[in-house]
């Protein structure tokens, strides 16, 4: 019984811990967070069991108003054409993924592109703005540690190649 209940827990858990959910309560799909979470049992002390306590990192105003910042202040003069992916050319809007870690100052490093090259200057240009935001580092039971994100970034490129 006691494993039925921490499995349905530890469910929940990984439901609420793997999606976010802005302000107006709209999923973001595309957002995605990834840590590992142990849940320690002690099967002759069952009131010695322990599950940790995770914060998970966060931008300052939300989701949304990092998107906003990204958007806001990413510059399409150190873009060049000739980085559209194949997959884009036809089409208005290009989406690269980012994924980075948020580390216990609340910087984001350790970037990788996930669908690009790390030469592409569409990539080059998103960890230039992502990589100047500062966020309020993840915690677990209190202790601040390195949280890894994967996020798109969309750039409209029609007016762009034409």
């Amino acid at each position: 019984m006691r494993n039925l209940i921490i499995l349905i827990f530890v469910s929940f858990l990984f439901q609420f811990v793997f999606s976010q959910t802005p302000e107006n309560n709209k999923s973001l799909t595309s957002d995605s967070l990834h840590h590992q979470i142990t849940i320690i049992t002690d099967s002759l002390h069952p009131e010695k069991s322990h599950i940790p306590v995770i914060v998970d990192a966060k931008y300052k105003g939300g989701i949304n108003n990092f998107y906003s910042y990204v958007g806001n202040n990413y510059n399409f003069n150190n873009l060049k054409s000739s980085d559209i992916l194949d997959d884009f050319k036809n089409k208005d809007i290009m989406i690269i993924y980012i994924q980075f870690d948020v580390n216990e100052e609340g910087k984001p490093v350790n970037f990788e592109a996930i669908n690009t090259s790390l030469e592409n200057t569409f990539y080059k240009e998103a960890i230039r703005v992502i990589g100047s935001t500062r966020w309020t580092p993840g915690t677990k039971d209190g202790e601040v540690f390195s949280q890894k994100f994967r996020i798109p970034v969309q750039a409209y490129i029609r007016d762009f190649i034409n």
